[in-house]
């Protein structure tokens, strides 16, 4: 079963006989004017005179593989939201989509039932499966969700019925988000997107990053490492 974008896109370029690069850079050409992921793939197909009904995406599959990467083990999923963290404020080429994002946020609330044992060892497989995370959300958003040049305008009428409050969700927080509205991950207060620190607002930042006691401590105090991490500066 084909899950993500790029499975999707690989299979159209073997069918069509050309490069993957060439065939994404087709389909990434119609996505731009506005056109939804399976849309495009389909009028490369139709162009190349194959029959596009066969090329399809099952968002109720991709939803769920997600949420079975979610729930195999505590301590990957505080890595994985980290990793993911982390790449949404990147400034780099391999910022993590806003849209992708919310989806994965959305995804984990609804995950019950995550495993609260914590392993001693660091997952094995926590990179590959923020890697197939990140696939599987891009892919997802692109399928729920309607597009247009301007980004994301609404649910796709594609959606199966099962993932609209998800699809509405990304939309709304996405248009929140192009407004300069963020939600801070800790206690869901709205702020200024200018006043937070690592996804969170400045109140619950100075919370769980600031000096932990100045009486104790009063020549030390925490460095920022990463989102959801810091390390205790020593003085000089």
């Amino acid at each position: 079963m084909i899950l993500t974008a790029r499975d999707l896109i690989h299979r159209l370029a073997n069918d069509v006989g050309a490069p993957y690069r060439e065939v994404a850079k087709r389909v990434n050409s119609e996505m731009q004017k506005g056109t939804g992921l399976i849309e495009s793939v389909r009028l490369i197909a139709r162009q190349s005179n194959l029959d596009s009904s066969k090329y399809r995406l099952d968002a109720g599959r991709i939803a769920q593989e997600t949420r079975s990467i979610l729930v195999l083990d505590y301590s990957q999923t505080l890595m994985i939201s980290a990793v993911l963290g982390q790449m949404v404020e990147s400034k780099s080429r391999d910022r993590f989509p806003i849209p992708a994002f919310f989806a994965f946020l959305e995804l984990l609330g609804e995950v019950s039932k995550i495993p609260t044992t914590r392993n001693s060892d660091a997952p094995v497989q926590v990179d590959e499966n923020t890697t197939r995370i990140i696939e599987l959300t891009t892919t997802l958003v692109s399928v729920i969700c309607e597009w247009s040049k301007e980004g994301i305008v609404g649910v796709s009428g594609d959606c199966p019925k099962i993932l609209q409050e998800l699809a509405r969700a990304v939309s709304r927080r996405t248009r929140m988000y192009q407004q300069g509205i963020w939600t801070c991950l800790s206690c869901g207060k709205m702020v200024a997107l200018k006043d937070t620190r690592a996804l969170l607002c400045l109140e619950c930042d100075q919370s769980m990053y600031g000096r932990t006691s100045i009486v104790e401590q009063p020549d030390r105090e925490r460095e920022r490492t990463g989102y959801g991490q810091s390390t205790k500066r020593e003085p000089v």
